[in-house]
This record gives C-alpha cells, sequence and structure tokens, in this order.
C-alpha cells in the first residue's frame, strides 16, 4: 500500500459526487493532497473544498502538468473500473486509499485504486481487487476475495472464504455466510443474508436472498 509517496502528496480525484466527498475525506486522513477534481459536470463547481477543474477527458492534459497520482471516486462499478484502467494506461498511480480509522490486517492485500472507508475492518488473508471499495464500516473476514471493481457496501459482513466477483454490488447491510461464492456483475440487495451461490449477472434479495432478477452486468 503506498502510504508515503515521498513529498508529492498530491491527488487527483476523478468524480465529484458523494462518493467523491467520502474519498477525499479518507484521502486526507492519510496526509494526501486533493489538488483538483475532474468530473463530467465540468468547471465551476467544488467538492468540500476541492475545486473541479475539468472533465474526465482532461486527465491527459493534467498529467502533462507533472500531476501522478489519482483515484476513480465513482460509485458505479463498471465506469470505475474502466476510468481506473485508462488512468494507468495514461501513466498514473492509483494508491489504495485507506481510511486512518480502518483495521486492515498487515497479511491483507489491497490493490491499486481500491478504497477502504472509515471503521471498515478487512482481516488476515483477504484480498481487496482494484477499484474496488469496501464501504463505511463493512467487515471483509479472513480469506476473502473481494473482485477488482466491486463495491461492498456500508455495514455489510462477509463471513471467513467468501468470494466477491468482480464489479459486483453487495448491498447495505447484507451478510454472507463464511465460504459463499458471489460471481461477478451480480447485486445483492440492501439487507439480504446470503447462504448459497450466486451466479454470474444475477440480482438477490431477501432473508435468505433468492433470485429476483438480472445484475447490473
Amino acid at each position: 500500500m503506498i502510504d508515503n509517496p515521498g513529498a508529492d502528496r498530491k491527488l487527483l480525484v476523478i468524480g465529484g459526487g458523494g462518493h467523491g466527498k467520502v474519498v477525499i475525506d479518507a484521502a486526507r486522513t492519510r496526509g494526501w493532497n486533493p489538488v483538483g477534481v475532474l468530473d463530467r459536470t465540468g468547471l465551476g463547481d467544488e467538492c468540500i473544498g476541492v475545486p473541479v477543474i475539468g472533465r474526465d477527458d482532461d486527465a491527459l492534459a493534467l498529467f502533462e502538468t507533472g500531476l501522478r497520482f489519482a483515484v476513480v471516486a465513482i460509485g458505479q462499478n463498471r465506469v470505475r473500473s474502466e476510468i481506473g484502467e485508462r488512468l494507468i494506461a495514461l501513466g498514473f498511480v492509483c494508491p489504495p486509499i485507506v481510511h486512518r480509522s480502518a483495521v486492515v490486517s498487515p497479511y491483507a492485500c489491497v490493490e491499486d485504486g481500491a478504497v477502504v472507508l472509515a471503521n471498515a475492518v478487512v482481516n488476515a488473508d483477504a484480498r481487496i481487487g482494484k477499484f474496488a471499495i469496501v464501504n463505511t464500516g463493512a467487515i471483509v473476514e479472513h480469506d476473502c476475495t473481494i473482485g477488482h471493481g466491486a463495491h461492498v457496501a456500508p455495514r455489510s459482513v462477509m463471513g471467513g472464504s467468501t468470494h466477491i466477483g468482480d464489479r459486483t454490488l453487495f448491498g447495505i447491510g447484507s451478510v454472507a455466510r463464511p465460504g459463499t461464492r458471489i460471481d461477478a456483475d451480480a447485486v445483492i440487495g440492501a439487507g439480504s443474508v446470503v447462504v448459497a451461490a450466486v451466479t454470474a449477472g444475477t440480482l438477490v434479495m431477501g432473508a435468505p436472498a433468492r433470485t429476483r432478477g438480472q445484475g447490473r452486468g
């Protein structure tokens, strides 16, 4: 985890909505200096004190001015992943952002571009994939795998050895039984209790969770 990039603490933030506010706050707790936001709304606004300095497609020009660190603070899983990969291709470093109040085991792995927000817990031998979100107060137990671009929503709990697939949304306050496998692009509705495998692209809800339709894909 990059927690001390030297003297260069300047951070470009992609996304100026509600999630952007939370990520900026988390970054500041680690000493990062968010200096500008790129947002689809363009110029003329700010996000908790950080000016909006352009649109998403202005990243290359800002790289050429010397900015090197960036975080993608967009809630939509697929969009966040795609923009993150484009930033890396341009040469940006997308460090993981871990709020200082989060508890992350030294034996866990938090990959590039992932964010772990306030009061979340990530236990030993868990792996958080690139551009994933472990949101406020979520618990990722030992040996869990959170896929690239997935979102583990606030106050959700994953028992040990749970697998959350790429770009899957694990909803607010949901619980997964230890060892559960949830495949890519699934949506787990808020407050669900997942006790069986969930196939790719499926929407499940309830306690116990049952199939209700298609996920967001």
